[in-house]
């Protein structure tokens, strides 16, 4: 059985508090880290709806073909 998002959630935040406390890093440092961080997660996150978008459109239009195909 797949462990629930919300478990996985969890885990994740603690796992990244975990490892920010460990670094001793100043504040203004991980607030940098953690923008490049987002940044590059809020990128991949643009280009997955993007290449959902696509798929999803395609398969509509597929779905349109075969109907009008057995009419």
């Amino acid at each position: 059985m797949e462990k629930p998002i919300a478990l996985q959630i969890e885990e994740v935040k603690k796992e990244l508090i975990a490892t920010i406390n460990r670094s001793n890093l100043p504040a203004i440092i991980l607030d940098y880290i953690l923008k490049d961080i987002y940044h590059e997660i809020h990128l991949v996150n643009q280009s997955q709806l993007v290449s959902d978008m696509q798929t999803y459109e395609e398969a509509v239009k597929n779905k349109e073909n075969e109907e009008e195909s057995a009419k």
